[in-house]
């Protein structure tokens, strides 16, 4: 297990105090005021639930699960690399992949398609540079990119969380 931080100075300085209730010394040392957090979401603990042990902000559990350090691991995947959990661009469902085929998927909850591994709509998947090039050129695609695996840290402010 990964030793917990903060989500503010990124060190390891804390006191968890009950359930998912965690201080930063570092911060609380620096703002000259207690700093809580919240271990699961990561984002500052509400000041109006100091007395309840677990977090009462949105979408708290969404957020844990996206920030998780479980990557799929199986090297014949076509998601190999990729966080266990997505988090689907159209309706926030939480995604997994069984990790056969092809990395594109479509939302049970919405229906939308998506690419698991950048989890855009439309993705020509891994190519070779002269195979993007080719596409580039042959069909003008200007938002064509080379498929890569988005960190799911990357992608909380795009789903508003």
């Amino acid at each position: 297990m990964n030793v917990p931080k903060c989500p503010i100075c990124q060190q390891s300085d804390i006191g968890i105090l009950d359930g998912q209730l965690a201080v930063c010394r570092s911060c609380s040392k620096s703002k000259r005021c207690v700093f809580q957090f919240c271990l699961a979401c990561q984002r500052e603990w509400p000041h109006n639930s100091s007395t309840t042990k677990s977090c009462t902000l949105p979408n708290c559990a969404l957020r844990a699960a996206l920030l998780s350090d479980t990557k799929i691991s199986d090297p014949q995947s076509s998601v190999r690399g990729c966080p266990y959990f997505r988090a689907c661009p159209g309706c926030k469902a939480l995604l997994t992949h069984n990790g056969r085929g092809c990395p594109n998927i479509v939302c049970p909850h919405c229906g939308r398609h998506i690419c698991f591994r950048c989890l855009r709509e439309r993705c020509f998947g891994e190519i070779n540079i002269g195979a993007f090039a080719l596409l580039r050129r042959s069909f003008i695609l200007d938002d064509v990119s080379p498929c890569r695996v988005v960190d799911n840290k990357q992608n909380l402010t795009v789903l508003g969380l």
